[in-house]
């Protein structure tokens, strides 16, 4: 394994092609699904709603795109709830805690409540719950609290001491992190592997001019380089979907809950393995500005509806 003390930028630039085979590379690690034969083309997700009775949405790329809601978002969800939908959301969005969260999608216009705002954080806060882990050392901005979270935790700075003390690593958000802190936790990974468990299983989230680069990426990165393998909570993985479920009657007809989002392996991949119906936004998120059956096709990975915006 190369290392270097060139603290320059960490992450890829990424693009929608880059982004796309970056998740095809990985796609061994993610969960397996059936899908239809083929996607039928909406001119809206209005129209979706004769097929399903709980709409969940993803918020990057389909409500808003970065800081922006997307237009008429709010009034598609308004109109759901007037046809007496159900309607959540499921966000990979790990950074804030849930009484951020409520207030960052109603100052995005949406009047989302508490109960209807299920996050990658909350599924792994619960799995936290049952680890042995003396302490963690968490990725996030340096406003995080400690106290924010029920387990004895840190955050990660540029102390490699620190790194080499703690039991465990959580992955919450990578907004800031850089390459210093990712050439100090590769090296202490490398001398002592512990757990990884990872909240945002993003490689990449749509922001108003670019891609941010989630701590996904950082994770597949660490088993590609150390073979360390890691755990995910968060879209395409179970137990986010799973919190969801759990608000539902048991024997509720799972082709009646509709996911929706803008990419395929996340969105898409992880409502189908629930069996769950998919809608894939191209218009506002990974996809925006290409022909999204060109990835459709080569991915295998078919959504049940397509709407270029909801």
């Amino acid at each position: 394994m190369q290392l270097s003390n060139d603290y320059g930028t960490y992450f890829e630039d990424f693009d929608t092609q880059s982004a796309y085979k970056f998740y095809q590379a990985v796609r061994g690690c993610l969960p397996s699904a059936s899908f239809p034969e083929q996607a039928q083309y909406m001119s809206g997700l209005l129209d979706v709603a004769p097929h399903c009775d709980v709409f969940v949405f993803d918020a990057f790329g389909v409500l808003n795109v970065g800081q922006t809601a997307i237009a008429g978002a709010a009034k598609c969800v308004a109109a759901l709830r007037d046809m007496g939908k159900q309607v959540y959301i499921i966000t990979n969005a790990a950074t804030l805690p849930k009484p951020q969260s409520i207030e960052k999608f109603q100052n995005l216009g949406f009047d989302f409540t508490g109960s209807e705002i299920v996050t990658s954080r909350m599924a792994a806060e619960n799995a936290l719950s049952t680890k042995k882990v003396g302490l963690w050392g968490v990725m996030s901005k340096a406003d995080f609290h400690p106290d924010d979270l029920s387990v004895n935790c840190t955050l990660l700075k540029h102390d490699a001491d620190v790194y080499d003390q703690v039991d465990g690593f959580l992955f919450l958000s990578t907004w800031e992190w850089s390459a210093k802190h990712q050439d100090i936790l590769m090296r202490s990974l490398a001398k002592n592997p512990r757990p990884i468990m990872v909240a945002n299983p993003d490689v990449i989230a749509p922001l108003e001019a670019r891609f941010s680069t989630e701590p996904g990426y950082v994770a597949h990165e660490i088993t590609n380089q150390l073979g360390i393998a890691c755990e995910f909570h968060g879209k395409p993985f179970p137990s986010v979907f799973e919190l969801v479920e759990a608000k539902l009657p048991a024997n509720f007809e799972r082709t009646r809950i509709c996911m929706i989002g803008d990419t395929l392996h996340t969105d898409v991949l992880g409502g189908a393995a629930r069996g769950w119906s998919t809608v894939l936004v191209s218009d506002h998120g990974l996809f925006r500005g290409h022909d999204v059956q060109t990835f459709i096709k080569d991915s295998g990975i078919v959504p049940t509806y397509v709407v270029p915006s909801i």
